[in-house]
């Protein structure tokens, strides 16, 4: 039982970390983020690093959240409840962010989480957030969230102890080497997934010239744009498609594809009346099929991310039921110090 516990707790712990490094890799906060200006100073400094509740997307009066601005996410407090959404404003701001009527009121869909506090203090890690947003590559931060997944198991494996009784002798036993494995296989999940996941920009030009070329349109003009999705995996895959701006209508929001098929779609855009070079971005998101499509459909419905954190919950219980089923135990399979090196085949472990 305490064995379970301990798997279950580091299963946790792996669903955490992947998500959180898939939300850094994606520019989207999932359980992670961090201030990029002083807007909520001084309850939040520019470059602190602070933790976000993803489940939390219905907040109230005096709430910090963390929410999509016009492309760009922003954290700042809830002043106003109203039938259109809520209005914000950081704390160090004069004025609403929707006084000047660019940033509209924020409704559910565009609320990524409400930031953890506690007794009204927001826990959060000073000035780490500047070292995260410039000092690393995508790279880099792949490779930590890596590392700090396998420190994890190492931790929860008790090879530390085991390090502190017989010095110089190091021991790597089935229990790790299989966590190890299963950390890796959930980060190669994630990212087959959100790999798949397209912005198809639709560029065109608002000019009282429309129709003189392709692509150019009367302001006010409607018109539609036929987009092509091609499934390039060797799995079934659903796909999710959503737009902001001037799209009025997208004629499949979603729909199933069989390995290597292809799927057309047309979008309608109503030209705005200025005059201008415009483009407008389709977003795809694309989950492969191992849960239920309503369950998947639901998920998506609180946010892209939620369905990719289902599918890893899902690969992490198959991963944990195999080991258990196995009864292959915490059987010593490598050992290294001074004088040898003692490897055990696989096939011991398992008695074969």
């Amino acid at each position: 039982m305490r064995q379970f516990l301990e798997y279950l707790v580091l299963i946790s712990v792996g669903v955490l970390l992947v998500g959180s490094l898939i939300g850094v890799l994606l520019d989207r906060p999932i359980f992670i983020s961090y201030a990029y200006s002083g807007s909520m100073r001084p309850t939040i400094e520019k470059g602190d690093l602070f933790f976000v509740n993803p489940l939390s997307r219905h907040p109230e009066v005096g709430d910090i959240i963390v929410f999509n601005a016009n492309g760009r996410w922003t954290v700042h407090r809830v002043i106003a409840v109203t039938e259109d959404g809520y209005i914000t404003k950081g704390d160090n701001n004069i004025a609403p962010d929707q006084q000047s009527g660019l940033i509209p009121a924020v409704r559910d869909k565009d609320v990524a989480g409400k930031v953890v506090s506690i007794s009204g203090r927001v826990i959060k890690i000073p000035a780490l957030g500047n070292y995260l947003g410039e000092g690393l590559s995508d790279k880099t931060k792949l490779l930590l969230g890596v590392l700090l997944s396998f420190l994890g198991i190492a931790a929860f494996s008790g090879q530390g102890k085991v390090a502190r009784r017989k010095k110089g002798v190091f021991k790597i036993r089935f229990r790790t080497l299989y966590m190890m494995a299963a950390v890796i296989l959930l980060i190669t999940v994630a990212i087959s997934v959100f790999v798949s996941w397209e912005v198809v920009p639709l560029d065109y030009v608002v000019t009282s010239g429309g129709g003189l070329r392709e692509g150019w349109y009367l302001p006010g003009e409607e018109f539609s744009r036929e987009v092509t999705v091609k499934n390039n995996n060797f799995y079934p895959m659903v796909y999710y498609v959503s737009a902001g701006g001037p799209v009025e209508d997208i004629s499949e929001r979603s729909f199933s594809l069989g390995p290597k098929a292809e799927k057309k779609f047309n979008v309608t855009l109503k030209a705005p009346e200025d005059t201008s070079i415009y483009s407008t971005k389709i977003r795809i998101n694309a989950y492969p099929r191992t849960l239920p499509v309503s369950w998947i459909t639901y998920l998506h419905g609180m946010g892209p991310t939620f369905p990719l954190l289902g599918i890893l919950g899902e690969v992490a219980v198959l991963l944990a039921l195999i080991y258990i089923i196995s009864g292959a135990g915490n059987e010593e399979i490598l050992r290294i110090n001074r004088r040898s090196l003692k490897i055990r085949r696989i096939a011991e472990v398992f008695g074969l």
